[in-house]
């Protein structure tokens, strides 16, 4: 958009600030609160799959990643937002927050099944509770700025 005139730096300060409150309601806005929760529960799944034997194990997660891949792309459709698999409205500070704290419990459980067996379901449970939760909040959140 071309303007009459200079602009002042407060003026343009202003504009990149609506920009990035503009990215952020795109990020987090409009997911289904559906997603949040099954994909928390696919999630879940990897630490749970230790406890099987090996081979079935390894079918699980498997079968566990075309699943999440498919709740994307009907969650990109139920947005109404066509995005790729590489960019996104989402920034790195944003996934790091949404998928940090929980993939980081889902694997200290995965690890923790060597010493005992209900550590892998206690990672599950609070790797879903962390995800979920931290989705719907912020995704909550950005709708109502």
């Amino acid at each position: 958009m071309e303007t009459e005139g200079g602009i002042s730096a407060a003026e343009a300060s202003a504009a990149l600030a609506s920009v990035g409150r503009s990215r952020a309601r795109v990020a987090w806005t409009g997911y289904p609160r559906w997603y949040w929760l099954v994909t928390a529960a696919v999630l879940a799944v990897a630490p749970l799959a230790t406890l099987l034997p090996d081979w079935l194990g390894l079918a699980v997660c498997a079968a566990a990643v075309v699943v999440l891949a498919m709740l994307a792309v009907a969650a990109s459709r139920a947005r109404g937002v066509c995005e790729s698999w590489t960019r996104s409205a989402m920034r790195l500070r944003d996934l790091l927050l949404l998928y940090g704290p929980a993939v980081v419990v889902m694997l200290a459980g995965t690890f923790a099944s060597r010493f005992a067996w209900w550590l892998p379901i206690v990672a599950a449970m609070l790797g879903f509770v962390l995800f979920a939760g931290t989705g719907l909040t912020l995704s909550a959140r950005a709708g109502r700025r």
